[in-house]
């Protein structure tokens, strides 16, 4: 059957993840003297369960981009319900479903919580908040296939699958070298960002726990009140907007700079255009703030700089309460939500990248409607962008308005005003965290009612995994020949038969 394929990687995944989980369990025993077993309990379930995949699957080397999307989706899935069992173990939530929130808010790097007073947690309880969102900021599959050594060059349709955005002039030859590169330029980003965190005065605990939350754009605080406890601490500020900034870029143009110079970031129009829409955001906010004072003050720029990017990088911290602001600045907090950072970074949101394809296939639009005749092609970095991804990225920008249409009205059902269901759903498909009015970013999350609560985790899961990795499983024919003793039918749905059409 082809999922004994499927179980091998996945069990390999939740070995890995049960690892991880013993982490927090041994700084508990080491830091406060007590052994939280809830930790142990929930490794060694992840760790049965994973065991028992791998022994019962197949060895291949052979994957399809189906077979990515099935891989990644599993991972993800059962990396959040063995995430929240520590939570619900422990008793830190009585109720299953907030605990599986707050895992699903870690691991997608949202930064959403339903814990009233942070501070109040074991210590252990808040590292693994934080190391929740250090996982999910690489993501899963790219911190397994950077140690795997057997799963060959298919291997990359898991990379894809995970991260599905159009990147013009990258191929994958060596997967196993990109994850590699990825996860050391991520552990420099985080040993960079801590220490220096650390040398700004702030406790080595707090500083690990910032800093997990910070290069994973996640947004979880390691204490009650988050980042206002520093709106008066400006080098701790400019060390959190740096490393925000860093995150919301994209990994890949950081090998590119270490091997070929600074000047690499310049050239990579995405990235440009990203640090252009920070700068102009983040000027319009201070007009705004500005306009309202009757004059410049230098609290001003700090607080728009560094919320404009919070909110665009989806990293959700905040030293300031912007609901005080006026419409101008929130509307121009609540538009960067949507765009989020690059393609390749540990952002949400619809990305840079397909904001500028969808710009530049709509302008080649207008054009061809005054010029039918006329041939040209959607370049970006000198590369010609092939029509698939074009139409990709329409699909994407649908089905997020869609997804976001729905989510919508289902949440509205529960009574909230629609203003705050705006700003809740928004910061969830986006993975940003933080939303407006009621739901802003003095209070958390604990007023949602269970519907409410479960939109959000499937909105969160759907925004980290960029759609169609989850969307793609509810297709009938995703699943025909999976669970067969032969291969017959399995290559339909990746188009390789003629009839393959049928399907849609």
């Amino acid at each position: 059957m082809r999922i004994q394929n499927i179980m091998r990687v996945v069990g390999q995944v939740l070995i890995t993840l049960a690892l991880f989980i013993l982490v927090p369990f041994f700084f508990g025993i080491l830091d406060e003297g007590i052994g939280y077993y809830s930790f142990l309990v929930a490794s060694a379930l992840s760790g049965v369960l994973g065991g028992v995949l791998y022994y019962y699957g197949t060895d291949t080397d052979s994957y399809s981009l189906r077979d990515g999307f099935l891989v990644v989706s599993s991972s993800w899935l059962f990396a959040a319900i063995f995430s929240a069992l520590p939570f619900y173990f422990s008793g830190v939530f009585t109720s299953f479903v907030d605990a599986l929130f707050e895992a699903v808010s870690g691991i997608t790097t949202t930064g959403a919580t339903m814990i009233d007073d942070v501070s109040s947690l074991p210590r252990t309880f808040i590292l693994w908040r934080g190391l929740t969102n250090w996982i999910g900021g690489m993501g899963m599959i790219v911190l397994v296939l950077a140690f795997l050594r057997n799963l060959g060059a298919d291997a990359a349709h898991f990379f894809e699958a995970e991260a599905s955005v159009p990147r013009p002039g990258i191929v994958l030859p060596r997967i196993r070298s990109i994850a590699g590169n990825l996860l050391r330029t991520y552990m420099v980003f985080t040993i960079v960002c801590s220490s220096l965190l650390w040398l700004a005065g702030v406790d080595y605990f707090k500083a690990i726990n910032l800093t997990f939350a910070t290069v994973a754009t996640g947004g979880l605080a390691p204490m009650t009140g988050g980042t206002f406890a520093y709106a008066d601490a400006p080098i701790v500020c400019i060390i959190l907007l740096v490393f925000m900034v860093l995150a919301g870029g994209n990994f890949a143009v950081y090998q590119s700079v270490w091997q070929k110079g600074i000047q690499e970031i310049w050239r990579d129009f995405e990235y440009r255009m990203y640090l252009m829409t920070l700068c102009i955001g983040s000027v319009l906010v201070l007009v705004a703030l500005s306009w309202e004072a009757g004059g410049l003050d230098i609290s001003h720029i700090q607080n728009s700089l560094f919320t404009l990017v919070s909110m665009q990088t989806g990293t959700g911290f905040a030293i300031v309460d912007y609901n005080q602001w006026p419409s101008l600045a929130q509307m121009v907090l609540f538009m960067g939500t949507f765009f989020g950072g690059c393609s390749g970074s540990t952002t949400g949101g619809i990305k840079i990248i397909r904001i500028i394809i969808l710009a530049k296939s709509s302008i080649l639009h207008l054009r061809k409607a005054i010029h039918p005749d006329m041939v040209q092609m959607v370049r970006l970095n000198g590369h010609v962008l092939p029509t698939k991804w074009l139409h990709m990225t329409q699909q994407f920008f649908f089905f997020y308005l869609l997804i976001f249409g729905i989510s919508s009205v289902l949440i509205s059902t529960t009574g909230l005003p629609i203003g705050d269901v705006l700003g809740l759903v928004t910061g969830t498909l986006g993975n940003v965290g933080l939303a407006f009015g009621s739901l802003g970013p003095t209070e958390t999350l604990t007023i949602l009612s269970p519907l409410a609560k479960v939109v959000c985790i499937i909105n969160m899961l759907l925004g980290r995994l960029e759609l169609f990795t989850l969307l793609v499983l509810l297709h009938p024919g995703f699943w025909r020949g999976y669970f067969a003793k032969t291969g017959k039918g399995y290559g339909r749905f990746d188009g390789h038969r003629k009839n393959a059409s049928r399907l849609v």
